[in-house]
């Protein structure tokens, strides 16, 4: 039997839209829109030329632009379709005041570093880390049994390799 081989790679870079993310439903959508630089682009293009991602069996998705967008020239390369799932979206942040009172006395200023320090914490709106663990969880638990032996590319956040590579640990 051949080994299962994942591949987990973050979108290429975005375009910067005035620093609006993760805060509440409005920012959460145009968190979802956001497209990748033209230098993002480039980056996508040339990681599909890598070797390793050549031979793909399949390619999974957030359902975020920017990792549709990243996950467009691997499929091209491989001449595969793109598969969504929404366990590999971003790890939501939820409501803006909220967010604001956790982070008062932090000593960061990065909110979803301080969320992965404390595994439990979310808005009323939002998820925590554990949670976002909980859905990346049975994203994988489910293609390792579908898709055991084969070659896997799965395009997602950075937050979201960082929350799931402390499960692998």
């Amino acid at each position: 039997m051949e080994d299962t081989i994942i591949y987990l790679i973050r979108h290429a870079e975005t375009v910067d839209e005035n620093g609006i993310r993760n805060t509440n439903e409005d920012s959460q959508m145009i968190n979802e829109k956001e497209i990748l630089s033209v230098h993002g682009e480039e980056q996508s293009r040339r990681l599909s030329e890598n070797i390793e991602l050549n031979n793909i069996d399949v390619i999974w998705s957030s359902s975020y632009t920017r990792a549709k967008a990243t996950a467009k020239y691997i499929a091209n390369t491989n001449n595969l379709p793109i598969n969504l799932d929404s366990n590999l979206s971003e790890r939501k942040l939820g409501n803006l005041e909220e967010l604001g009172e956790f982070m008062k006395d932090k000593s960061t200023r990065d909110p979803s570093q301080e969320q992965l320090l404390d595994r439990e914490f979310k808005t009323s709106d939002g998820e925590s880390a554990e949670d976002t663990k909980q859905r990346m969880t049975k994203f994988f638990d489910r293609i390792l049994k579908e898709y055991e032996g084969k070659k896997i590319a799965v395009i997602s956040h950075r937050r979201f390799n960082k929350i799931f590579l402390i499960k692998l640990v």
